[in-house]
């Protein structure tokens, strides 16, 4: 049997951190909402990187 372990991409990591801060944070927008916030700052945070690249 195999062993199998799903990745997270870096974005989808990116995206998990950001949640926990803006959870932290208690802004008070819905789940789905602070989720696509997350998702936001993932992109920008990857778009700002590949620019040093």
């Amino acid at each position: 049997m195999a062993d199998k372990t799903e990745q997270l991409t870096k974005r989808e990591q990116l995206a998990a951190i950001a949640m926990q801060a803006l959870i932290t944070a208690n802004t008070g927008k819905s789940s789905y909402a602070t989720a696509e916030t997350a998702v936001k700052h993932a992109d920008a945070l990857i778009k700002a990187l590949n620019k040093q690249a």
